[in-house]
């Protein structure tokens, strides 16, 4: 029985419901993960969403123990991640990160998490909070523009069932009508694009709908001296009703296509023509008819209508709200569950009220107009609760990420010693590939050198399957390249399966690096897309070494000791330093080394782990490419053995 009463009530509510609540960017993952314990410090945080997000104020990292901020530079934005760049070299602790959205339908939305840096750190929890808060300007803006959207276009409704029936004399009255209720519209929807996310499809739809109710507000104010913009401004009133369809979730990628937002449609235009024809009936028959007779005629038609748009409402509303909640418990555990029962609790009285208009009343019209102004009242109380609505997360649309269990991140799963490997950039993802006969191993290593689990991998249009932390694998064809795609993004790998084995050619290649008097070399170095740095390198064998970044800054060591500024203007700052072994390659375990093209090898490092891709002139690196953790690295040789000399600096 309980079940049950839960279950009439889901579909109470579902008659009151709109189907166009709007959609939510859903949070899938971050990385690192919240709660996480990391060996390394990442580069960067990553928040990754099911829809396409902009960044909006409010981001903000920050160490738990000091509240200073450690953000080195604005949050970025692309499709569906986010990145919040960190600054380098975080000492070990607890750090805290809050991330600021806004989805494509408007949505303003806060997340925050903690993540602490060195082994043995026990799991952070967060110093900072989030807050979306639907404030009361939202609310009634949001209320004034649904009101006038379905009073108009109920309006334009109810003004097509009773032309022949009222004649002329409707037009003046009905003209009246439709303008104070597009401009109650144009007030609301003004109010909510000025708080809009610019270039977001919500952003789009508000400034068309903003338009129309202008345009159809202006026309209606002529109609009474300009007969023919009356329909003009009808049709701008029934145009309406597409803009919440086309800002709400009815057209995201995993709703039927044209199901979805024709029932959000049918279910507007049904509330429509409810609310707009009794507001007709109080305000516009009064003036328009002065016979009972024809008053009476026109509130049978109405009633008519009304009953198709209540069983309308029964069928689209119920669909709803059992697909925006999971389960029975929600309707009371969710903030949305808890405004169907209010809706529900104002449309149980409601559904008396019309039943005694259309039983009793309807050849009273005097009784009949008092009683349809207080139906239109409760209905309109009903619009305040979808303002409401519009702006909470159905229980269906609870975040992954908070759902899911913690999982400690592992260290990547790294491919056999035998495989042919290559490695790539993905936003702050490393993308590496191992190949052998019939299959290919996809590995992904996020910012914090931990293994990438539960993306969407394909290779060559095969779904690949996990095959350990970070580890997915398919089955592959032996030739041609490797075309992989992670969450659709798509890379091309140029990888021969049967390429020679390359590990005496790789032990030549360090001996004669490691025999270099001097090396100079530019190197760029980036953790992400957009934070690429390029520096000049300088070695003299043993230990001499001097770089130089450009616009920033530059070092000098010799021995034991070592020379810092931070730019070219600075004074240098001495200090001491561990001798370094300066022609020593960044490689120091290569396994999987093979000829891939001529003079081109690659090979993974497991102690890092990290991918290379050499290529050599003379038996010497000339270009070299190392992928890891938040580190995607270009050196360019400028040449060994060259004239070159390392000194402390003059002042």
């Amino acid at each position: 029985m309980r079940l049950a009463a839960a279950a009439a009530l889901v579909v109470l509510a579902g008659l009151a419901a709109p189907a166009t609540a709007l959609a939510h960017a859903t949070l899938l993952r971050t990385t690192p993960a919240n709660g996480a314990v990391v060996a390394t410090a990442p580069r960067a945080v990553t928040v990754v969403f099911d829809d396409g997000v902009r960044v909006a104020g409010g981001t903000s990292a920050v160490a738990n123990a000091t509240q200073e901020s450690v953000l080195d530079g604005r949050a970025t934005v692309r499709g569906r991640v986010v990145t919040i760049p960190l600054r380098r070299g975080l000492a070990d602790g607890g750090y805290s990160v809050r991330w600021s959205i806004v989805s494509d339908d408007g949505h303003h939305e806060e997340g925050v998490l903690a993540f602490a840096v060195g082994a043995g750190q026990a799991a952070p929890t967060p110093v900072l909070g989030a807050s979306a808060a639907l404030g009361w300007a939202d609310v009634l803006l949001r209320t004034l523009y649904y009101l006038g959207l379905l009073a108009a276009a109920g309006a334009a409704v109810f003004g097509l069932l009773t032309w022949r029936l009222l004649g002329p004399a409707l037009e003046r009255p009905l003209a009246h009508l439709l303008f104070f209720s597009l401009l109650v519209a144009f007030v609301g929807g003004s109010g909510m694009l000025h708080a809009a996310q610019g270039g977001t499809r919500f952003d789009l739809v508000m400034k068309v709908a903003v338009g129309v109710a202008v345009g159809g507000g202006a026309a209606a104010a002529l109609a009474p001296t300009f007969r023919r913009l009356l329909a003009v401004a009808g049709a701008a009133a029934l145009a309406l009703l597409l803009a919440p369809v086309l800002a709400g979730h009815s057209l995201d990628p995993n709703q039927p296509l044209v199901l979805a937002p024709l029932a959000d449609l049918v279910h507007l235009a049904a509330a429509a023509t409810w609310l707009g024809g009794l507001l007709a009936i109080v305000f516009v028959v009064p003036h328009a008819a002065a016979d009972s007779e024809r008053r009476t005629a026109a509130a049978h038609r109405f009633s008519s209508a009304a009953l198709v748009a209540v069983i309308l409402l029964a069928g689209t509303g119920t669909a709803r709200a059992v697909t925006e909640l999971s389960s029975v418990s929600q309707l009371w555990s969710t903030s949305y569950g808890r405004a169907l029962i209010v809706k529900t609790a104002i449309f149980l009285p409601l559904l008396g009220v019309g039943w005694l208009n259309r039983t009793f009343l309807i050849r009273a019209f005097a009784r009949l107009r008092r009683s349809a102004t207080v139906e239109a009242i409760a209905i309109a109380g009903i619009v305040v609760a979808v303002a409401f609505l519009t702006e909470l997360r159905p229980g269906t649309d609870a975040p992954a990420a908070a759902a899911a269990p913690h999982v400690v991140p592992q260290p990547p799963t790294l491919p056999s010693a035998s495989a042919v490997v290559a490695a790539r950039e993905l936003g702050t993802l490393a993308v590496a590939v191992a190949r052998e006969p019939g299959r290919a191993t996809v590995t992904l290593v996020g910012p914090d050198a931990t293994g990438v689990d539960g993306r969407a991998v394909r290779v060559g249009g095969v779904p690949a399957v996990s095959c350990g932390a970070g580890c997915y694998r398919a089955a592959s064809a032996d030739t041609g390249p490797l075309r992989v795609s992670v969450e659709g993004r798509i890379l091309t790998f140029a990888l021969p399966l049967h390429a020679p084995g390359a590990a005496r050619l790789l032990a030549r290649v360090e001996r004669a690096y490691r025999a270099s008097r001097t090396i100079v070399f530019d190197e760029t170095l980036a953790s992400t897309p957009s934070n690429a740095t390029t520096t000049r390198f300088t070695i003299v064998a043993p230990h001499r070494m001097s770089f130089r970044t450009r616009g920033g800054p530059a070092g000098i060591v010799i021995g034991d000791r070592r020379w810092d500024r931070a730019n070219a203007r600075s004074r240098w700052v001495p200090s001491s330093q561990t001798p370094l072994d300066v022609t020593q390659p960044y490689w120091s375990k290569p396994t999987n080394a093979h000829l891939v093209a001529p003079d081109t090898i690659t090979f993974l490092d497991r102690s890092i782990p990290a991918w290379f891709r050499v290529t050599l002139v003379g038996g010497r690196p000339s270009v070299q490419h190392m992928t890891a953790a938040a580190h995607f690295m270009t050196d360019r040789y400028v040449g060994f053995d060259v004239p070159a000399e390392v000194s402390p600096p003059s002042r």
